[in-house]
């Protein structure tokens, strides 16, 4: 067998790579490894839509009575501010629907009825109501409630008989989420001249024409 001469060239590679070595194998001995999992299921999310109808409270309060109350009435009015407002409020109970705390509201739509419409197209202003009232709401009483600052919007148009829809995903998906969250809606109208919108309310003795709120959810 032939023997390797050791040149001083070899000897230095000879301890460089036994240093190399040696640095691997301390280095490997102070790794610490640590337990983990690797997640590799899903989840379904249920998909369902609860029709809430009629409304659990609902009423409308006047400035003209300030201390009356209309929570009987089968109708509800929303009247421009020029010679005293009308604000009409509707409440729906989400928990008949059992949408747990985790689920959300993809869509949520508000459905009023409108008996007489004005002469003119109106725009009602449709703000969350944030403490707690009843249908013997009076209109003093009204301005010592909490309102939202987010609010949605509705034209009335000028055509009896006829169904308005509002947009309130937002404030149904807080409810969701937090069940003392928010206390339905007020309806307003905050423009000029005197003009007067009838809406349906929950003792209207057609079903069909009761506030109605449908909510598209998943859990």
């Amino acid at each position: 067998m032939r023997r390797l001469r050791l040149t001083p060239r070899r000897v230095a590679i000879l301890l460089a790579a036994t240093v190399g070595v040696s640095a691997g194998v301390a280095y490997a001995a102070t790794l610490s490894v640590t337990s983990w999992h690797l997640w590799a299921g899903s989840q379904t999310l249920t998909k369902s839509t609860c029709t809430l109808q009629p409304s659990t409270t609902d009423t409308y309060v006047t400035q003209a009575a300030p201390g009356g109350s209309n929570g009987s009435a089968a109708t509800m009015l929303v009247r421009s501010n020029t010679n005293g407002q009308d604000w009409t409020f509707v409440y729906f109970d989400l928990s008949s629907c059992a949408i747990p705390t985790t689920g959300g509201a993809d869509t949520a739509t508000l459905t009023l009825f409108i008996t007489s419409a004005p002469g003119t197209s109106r725009t009602i202003t449709v703000t969350p109501v944030l403490t707690s009232w009843t249908n013997s709401l009076t209109w003093t009483a009204a301005q010592s409630l909490s309102y939202g600052s987010t609010t949605t919007t509705f034209t009335t148009g000028t055509t009896n008989n006829t169904a308005k829809s509002a947009t309130v995903t937002v404030d149904v998906d807080a409810l969701i989420k937090n069940p003392s969250a928010s206390f339905g809606w007020r309806l307003s109208d905050t423009g000029s001249g005197n003009a007067t919108t009838t809406f349906a309310s929950s003792n209207n003795g057609t079903a069909n024409r009761r506030p109605q709120l449908v909510i598209n959810y998943e859990k």
